[in-house]
């Protein structure tokens, strides 16, 4: 499946790229909303962006070359949750928009080969960055304590039968290492009761999430790269996210309503004249905003997308 950029027209509207303004673009992946927001802000306005993925980084660059908008699409290798050194390393300050959009590309499911996807045999991988030598999904379902994989798959996946599938995983270990997808999949496959299965969704689906996010630390680094990129945002600068479950689209909500007029005005706590003064953010999205069905029938990986967006409205307040 070619990558479809995810809400596209609807960030658009709401970022509303200006010839000249600068934007971040924290999970640039293969480029479909950075490069769109390049060709309205051209002639000199630019796009940071910012992945964990080296070969996606490579790619896009490639891309990015092909197109003559290298000199303005300007890309770095590295976690979004230190998005505000990375932008001071390329001197972006008081930009017009942040994007997050924290769902898996086609690529990634499809050619990476670091076992996302539950179809096909791959190695169990699911690192981001794979340049390193760190923990592996591989490494949780061999190593750790079954209570800490039940944990996981139950915190991180919501996967009501967690108990049974990190059974099922530590039983399976005993006999042989568990090293490529497909033998995980025959597992959980094994420990869900087939007459409980639901219908619409593989039932491997939450647990494969479950290990990516613990991979990945990714619950952690939306909350340290939302508050992040909120700071680095002029006044009438928006962040943007986009979501693709329950766990992510919480925190996203939380922290704009920590940081919004609305929640510092009724906490007890702030003195009278801060409240006054409102918080950093408003608020543009009451309800997340979801695909239209006609974005759903060209994309269906679309269909648990959430977008939600805030604007920079006060500078002097600190994002908490």
């Amino acid at each position: 499946m070619a990558h479809i950029p995810v809400l596209l027209n609807e960030v658009l509207e709401y970022f509303d790229p200006k010839p000249g303004d600068n934007f971040i673009d924290c999970t640039v992946g293969e480029g479909g909303h950075a490069l769109a927001i390049l060709k309205m802000t051209a002639p000199i306005g630019r796009v940071l962006g910012i992945d964990r993925d080296e070969e996606m980084i490579e790619r896009l660059r490639e891309n990015a070359e092909r197109l003559a908008v290298s000199d303005r699409l300007i890309l770095e290798q590295g976690n979004f949750a230190q998005v505000c050194e990375i932008a001071g390393k390329h001197g972006f300050s008081s930009v017009h928009g942040v994007l997050f959009d924290f769902g898996i590309s086609s690529w990634q499911l499809e050619e990476s080969g670091a076992g996302f996807s539950f179809q096909g045999i791959e190695p169990l991988d699911m690192r981001f960055d794979r340049t390193g030598n760190t923990e592996t999904a591989s490494t949780i379902v061999n190593s750790w304590p079954e209570e800490a994989i039940r944990r996981v798959i139950w915190e991180f996946g919501e996967e009501k039968y967690a108990r049974l599938i990190a059974k099922g995983i530590v039983d399976a270990r005993k006999k042989h290492r568990v090293e490529t997808t497909d033998q995980l999949v025959g597992i959980i496959s094994k420990a869900i009761p087939r007459g409980r299965r639901e219908r619409k969704i593989n039932p491997a689906t939450r647990t494969f999430q479950a290990l990516r996010i613990a991979v990945n630390n990714e619950l952690e680094n939306v909350e340290k790269g939302i508050r992040a990129a909120i700071s680095l945002l002029s006044l009438g600068g928006r962040v943007a996210a986009i979501s693709f479950h329950s766990l992510e689209d919480r925190r996203v909500k939380n922290i704009f309503k920590s940081a919004s007029a609305k929640s510092m005005a009724d906490k007890p706590a702030v003195a009278p004249a801060m409240a006054d003064r409102g918080g950093s953010l408003k608020i543009l999205t009451k309800k997340p905003i979801r695909p239209t069905p006609q974005e759903l029938e060209e994309n269906p990986r679309a269909r648990s997308a959430k977008l939600r967006v805030a604007e920079r409205v006060n500078h002097e307040l600190e994002i908490m």
